[in-house]
This record gives C-alpha cells, structure tokens and sequence, in this order.
C-alpha cells in the first residue's frame, strides 16, 4: 500500500506535464496570413506581369495567398520605399529591376530610403534585353548605317526615352559615347508614348524594352537594328544582337527580382529563396514569362548581391560622365 501512494505524485506529475504540453501552442510556422507583394510599376506592364506569375505559383507552393500591391511612381522610388518601411517579418516583400532599383538609386538627387542598406536581396526571376528601334522614314537598315547618318547629320537625331534619368535614357547616353555620333536626348512618361512619336517619325531612335516595342516591330511601325541581350530572340531572329552590330559594351539585360525591408529573418529568406526557386522551375511558369519576353534566370543570394553591385559601379560610371540626373 505504501508503494502505490508513494508514485501517486509522479503519476499526477506526469499527468499535469502533458496537460500543459497540449495546452500550448506549437511554435508558429511562417507563412501564417496572406503577404503583400509590392510592385512598383503600374498593372499592365511587364514588371507587373512577371510578377503576378510569381505570386500565383508562390502562393500554391506557401498555401496562403500572395496579395499584389501596385505603387508606381518616381521612377520606382513609391514602390520601393513603402517595401523599405515595412516590417521585417517576411508579410511584405516587393519587385526589382534595373531601371527602378539601381539606375533611380544612381541618378536621384534624393531617395526616402537607403539603396545600400534598407533592402534585403531574397531572389533574383528574370532577365529581358532591350531593342534598338529606329523610324521606318529613316534611311538606315543597320547600328552601322545609323551612326553614320547620325554623324554626317549633327543635331538631327532624337532619341526617346521613359524619362531623364531612367535606364533608357542612361543606355542612349551610353550609345552616343561608345559611337561618337551626336543624339539629343528627349524624355517621354512612357515608352508607349516614345514608340509612337518614334513610328510617326517625331523621334528617330530610341532603346526600349522589350515587350513594349516588340509588337511594334513586328506591325512595321518601328525598325529593330539590335538587341542589347547576349543572343538574338527567337520572338525576332533576324535582329541581331548589339555585339554582332560591333558594340559590346552596350551589350546589356534588364533584370527582376524580388527584395524584402532590411533585416529580415534569415530562415523566411531562405525559404522564400527557395520556393521562389521552386516556382521558377515550373515550365509554364517559364513559359509565360517567355510570352512576356523575359527569360527565367534565377540565382544565388550571393550572385544576386554580386550582381547589384556591379551594376551599380558600371552604370554609376556612365551616369556620372553624362552628368544625368532624374527628375
């Protein structure tokens, strides 16, 4: 009898320990609720575009839904800085590029947030090229022809643009110093709103995106001489790239990618930089963006960092001899 009482304690100590074991929560797992994906261009438009493609196969893969957010504006800068001044905690995240990210960095007088230290870099999607487009009127059919004319026509070259300071306007500066030839430079909202004054012979060259100028190309309206990506495109196959033309070093690919606020837990960047792998892996997924005339390049975090960096020096470099500054 006196053994039975004795382990009646451990018993009810035993007892109360799993009752408390079961009353507490298990430790949180992150994703917990929807998470907002800023992206800092209007809905519409190819940033916009890759984007929602992310966000649909990411959120089946984290099984809560990814909410887009559209903040366009200053040159990316809206969109940016409201991913900058949310919480670290993963439920924010926003898009990147090269124009909106490091070429706004370079040429504004002023941001709201710090380029260097107010972002964490958590994936990079996609790569696109530009094309160098020119007016049907104009008597060129090559990069060759049009520095020429440009050259033997002094001041009677325009080239569009999305704005003073954007990366469209930073890789015309870049043409007229690598080619000599005398272009002025004019800025436009838009590209669209470029393309048009371009096809109706206002303008007679410009670089552009893309999935912008494309179809134009394509109707006649504009006359592609080069594309600044390292292959031709398979969309337009009898473009050649910008080094077969002769100019290497205007070879260049826009990029996105997605970024987070500085100093977000390590363990939520890498599983987003992992499912955001995952999702690019999907041949739909890459498939759309080909339809969008992007191409699915994804990266280390490490190459990720390596690579704004770089572009940051190299364009830094042109903008800084052009004296270009954003509106």
């Amino acid at each position: 009898m006196m053994h039975r009482i004795a382990r009646r304690p451990f018993i009810a100590a035993a007892v109360s320990a799993t009752l408390i074991s079961i009353s507490l929560p298990a430790k949180a797992q992150w994703p917990e609720k929807p998470i907002r994906f800023i992206v800092n261009a209007a809905a519409g438009g190819a940033a916009d575009g890759t984007a929602r493609v992310l966000a649909d196969g990411l959120s089946k893969r984290l099984g809560q839904p990814i909410v887009i957010d559209n903040k366009p504006g200053a040159s990316g800068a809206i969109g940016l800085d409201a991913v900058a001044k949310a919480a670290p905690d993963g439920y924010t995240i926003g898009n990147s590029n090269l124009a909106t990210y490091t070429v706004t960095a370079l040429t504004a007088k002023s941001l709201p947030y710090d380029p260097a230290k107010s972002f964490t870099p958590i994936a990079k999607q996609w790569t696109q090229p530009n094309l160098l487009g020119v007016s049907p009127a104009l008597p060129v059919k090559s990069v060759a022809d049009l520095v020429n004319y440009a050259k033997a026509h002094p001041g009677e070259i325009f080239y569009g643009s999305t704005g003073n300071g954007t990366a469209l306007h930073v890789l015309g500066a870049l043409f007229a110093n690598l080619s000599g030839a005398q272009i002025t430079h004019v800025p436009y909202k838009s590209a669209p709103a470029a393309e048009l004054d371009l096809a109706a012979g206002q303008i007679q060259m410009m670089f552009s995106n893309f999935t912008s100028m494309e179809p134009q190309v394509k109707a006649g309206r504009i006359n592609a001489l080069a594309i600044t990506g390292p292959n031709r495109s398979p969309l337009l196959p009898n473009v050649p790239t910008i080094r077969e033309a002769g100019y290497p070093d205007l070879e260049m690919e826009t990029w996105g990618g997605v970024v987070g606020p500085a100093n977000m837990p390590q363990a939520i960047v890498e599983k987003l930089h992992r499912e955001i792998n995952a999702v690019l892996a999907d041949p739909e997924v890459i498939k759309k963006h080909e339809r969008l005339g992007a191409k699915v390049a994804p990266a280390s975090i490490a190459e990720y960092r390596q690579m704004l960096n770089a572009d940051s020096v190299r364009w830094g470099e042109v903008v800084k001899r052009n004296n270009i500054t954003l509106n």
